[in-house]
């Protein structure tokens, strides 16, 4: 029986991996010697599973699908490759093209569909064209190798935001945060967008997912950093990087306690600081970024509801275990007049205001315009209190590794 060609080692450079997948020995041993007329490390798979377990997942590449498995079971793999590596590329060859094959295979997001009758140059010019489209969308890395083995700096901090009633402006002061970290440190810092079914940070960034947090989920234990670099936003002016909540919100059933910890674990490795914007309840994701944190902001405004919600979710933490040393109070639009002051707020809840943002009218402008505050109007008192309440928890938190404050 013919053997497979002897694995080589991993592309240099910027060039594409070419990766051969199909059970059939010979036919994956032909198809890997005509892709060898590319150019580079060319290696054939018995199934994905083997490709998931050897090839390098921070490596662009093209997976040429063999056509000895059905096309329909072939278009599914296409799906989960994608799910957990949405760099690569796909091509599939089949033994009858047909409209029907077609049309499911792009969806799935296959770069082509050539059948096994073609000429050798028809394929070749599909996975060199697939192998271009990949080069052109692989994004410039962002997040920096892990600590090397041995070290032991200290990790980056997970500051989650949290409160447990809506229309306090959760995410307007984890966005401005999170903005206000990334301008102070050279290291990179991230923002996750748990609130699952309505999360809206990307929006308000003006960014337009291409992934989202659910691929994270849908790699499971495979999930490292350099596959979590692939599914980050970026946002320019202020160089923050973004994991946006699903597009879709029947995604957030599929997403899982153990998904976000294990999320948030990878991007601590890695990043300065991670804050998480969660949804107003105790959901399964929602107590996943409280166990996780470092640091918990409770926030309130000045009207009865939003105390005693605020009281009751405290109360709730206790009951949890959730340690009372990583909650900060923070009071917004605390300048409102509504007959209640910050001493109210603090008998409310039983807890010292550790931050007071005022409200401002340069808040919903700046909403409805896509731009942060502490971008937009840097002077502004609501800006001033953000980066106020940013260097407290930039004091309180140990030095992290090569996370130096920019002057």
């Amino acid at each position: 029986m013919t053997q497979d060609p002897p694995k080589a080692k991993p592309p240099k450079g910027d060039q594409v991996a070419i990766s051969v997948v199909d059970p059939d020995e010979v036919v994956r041993f032909v198809l890997t010697e005509r892709m060898q007329e590319i150019g580079g490390n060319v290696v054939g798979y018995e199934n994905l599973a083997a490709f998931s377990d050897q090839a390098d997942p921070a490596r662009p590449g093209v997976v040429v699908f063999g056509p000895s498995d059905k096309p329909d079971e072939v278009i599914s793999q296409v799906a989960g490759l994608i799910g957990f590596r949405p760099g690569c590329g796909a091509i599939m060859v089949v033994y009858e093209l047909t409209a029907e094959v077609l049309q499911g295979a792009l969806r799935a997001g296959v770069d082509d569909v050539v059948a096994v009758t073609a000429e050798d140059t028809e394929l070749l010019d599909a996975v060199s064209r697939a192998a271009a489209r990949v080069n052109l969308r692989r994004p410039t890395p962002v997040i920096p190798p892990p600590a090397p083995a041995g070290s032991h700096g200290p990790q980056g901090r997970v500051i989650t935001v949290f409160s447990t009633k809506g229309g306090t402006g959760k995410s307007v002061v984890a966005i401005n945060l999170a903005v206000a970290l990334a301008k102070r440190t050279i290291q990179p810092v991230v923002l996750v967008d748990a609130d699952l079914q309505f999360g809206d940070v990307a929006l308000m960034l003006q960014l337009a997912p291409v992934h989202t947090i659910a691929e994270a989920a849908a790699a499971g234990e495979r999930l490292d950093g350099a596959m979590l670099e692939n599914l980050l936003l970026r946002h320019e002016p202020s160089g923050l990087l973004v994991l946006a909540a699903p597009t879709e919100p029947s995604s957030a059933d599929r997403i899982g306690r153990a998904d976000l910890a294990r999320t948030l674990a990878v991007l601590r490795e890695r990043c300065a600081y991670v804050v998480v914007d969660t949804s107003a309840n105790f959901a399964e994701i929602t107590l996943s970024a409280l166990e996780a944190a470092d640091d918990i902001l409770v926030l309130a405004s000045l009207d009865v509801m939003s105390l005693k919600s605020a009281r009751v979710g405290l109360q709730t933490m206790r009951v949890l275990d959730i340690p009372f040393s990583t909650v900060k109070f923070v009071l917004n639009r605390a300048n409102t007049r509504v007959g209640l002051s910050e001493a109210d707020a603090e008998r409310a809840v039983q807890l010292k205001v550790d931050a007071a943002l005022p409200s401002d009218i340069l808040v919903a402008e700046s909403v409805n315009r896509g731009v942060p505050v502490v971008t937009s109007s840097p002077r502004s008192k609501f800006a001033k209190s953000i980066d106020d309440l940013a260097s407290v928890l930039m004091a309180s938190a140990p030095a992290v590794a090569g996370a130096q404050q920019v002057e």
